[in-house]
């Protein structure tokens, strides 16, 4: 079966999911699903950088959060619209991602990583300190929330089952973008440059502006995700931008599967799913989840998609 059709269902099921919640289950399941798919356009923008393009990265926080901030202040201060504050969040996470690029593309390895997680925990320590924009530690409380018009048609993103309409389709653009990106010329350049660098070099591909390029792209998609974060939970904080969250959304990323992209929805699904069911049970789930983490990696160190593939539980084995 061909890769469309066997997600067919899915997107259908998660398209038909606000029918039944609100009936048969509280909102705060509606709250969840969208939760998970914010994380998963974010991992998935990883999963471009770090799958395809071999640019290990400790450091996305940083294009979340700042996408999170700047359509947070947007939706404070220049006007309560999606493709403003979205807009901007994009434009602003694609912005610091060339700048991250220009420094840290030429480093390789544990040392591309030290430089974007330097990066990211520089942009937490302004947040912490800039009170009078973002304010600091106490974080940002949201403005009015954003409401669509079409026709007769209006969404209002303050009501859950609107909110999560609209993210599911912009998730759903994300992934189609990263798809396309993925197929295109570019996308075979980058995973030509994954697998051998000097190979890549030998046939005419600019190593350092492919590179760059994919931090962009990877950059611009996690501030999608942030600004839907922001719009979703109508509250910023500084902790978007810690480095916790960057090893977070690594972890799903492994989780689901390295080089897949839909792998990203696979581990949001487990990562969040299994952490707001442990938070629930006991106080010390951090540690319950920290083990379970080491255990799916060790097990399944091609990630979970791959076992569905033929020979897939061999390879995990």
């Amino acid at each position: 079966m061909s890769a469309p059709l066997r997600w067919t269902p899915v997107a259908l099921a998660l398209a038909l999911a606000p029918l039944g919640v609100g009936r048969v289950y509280s909102a705060y399941y509606l709250n969840l699903v969208t939760w998970i798919l914010i994380f998963a356009l974010f991992a998935a923008a990883l999963d471009l950088a770090l799958g395809y393009g071999g640019l290990v990265s400790f450091g996305h926080a940083g294009f979340f959060g700042i996408g999170a901030y700047a359509a947070a202040l947007a939706l404070r201060h220049v006007a309560p619209s999606l493709a403003v504050s979205l807009g901007l969040g994009i434009l602003a996470a694609a912005a610091l991602a060339a700048l991250v690029g220009w420094f840290a593309v030429r480093s390789r390895g544990v040392y591309l990583a030290m430089l974007t997680f330097a990066f990211a925990q520089l942009f937490y320590e302004i947040a912490v300190k800039w009170v009078a924009v973002t304010g600091g530690s106490d974080g940002l409380p949201g403005a009015a929330r954003p409401r669509l018009h079409a026709g007769a048609l209006v969404l209002d993103l303050a009501d859950k089952r609107h909110m999560y309409w609209v993210a599911l389709a912009l998730v759903a653009a994300g992934f189609l973008l990263a798809r396309r990106v993925v197929g295109s010329p570019f996308g075979r350049a980058l995973i030509a440059i994954r697998e051998s660098e000097a190979r890549a070099a030998a046939i005419g591909i600019d190593v350092d502006r492919h590179r760059r390029l994919a931090l962009i792209v990877s950059g611009a998609l996690s501030g999608m995700a942030g600004g839907l974060f922001a719009i979703h939970q109508n509250f910023v904080s500084p902790e978007l931008l810690y480095f916790a969250l960057s090893g977070e959304v690594v972890i799903i990323a492994l989780l689901g599967g390295l080089g897949t992209l839909h792998g990203a929805l696979v581990g949001a699904v487990i990562a969040v799913g299994i952490k707001e069911v442990l938070s629930t049970w006991t106080d010390n789930w951090l540690v319950f989840l920290g083990a379970l983490y080491v255990l799916c990696v060790m097990c399944f160190p091609q990630g979970l998609v791959r076992l569905a593939a033929p020979g897939g539980a061999r390879r995990a084995g």
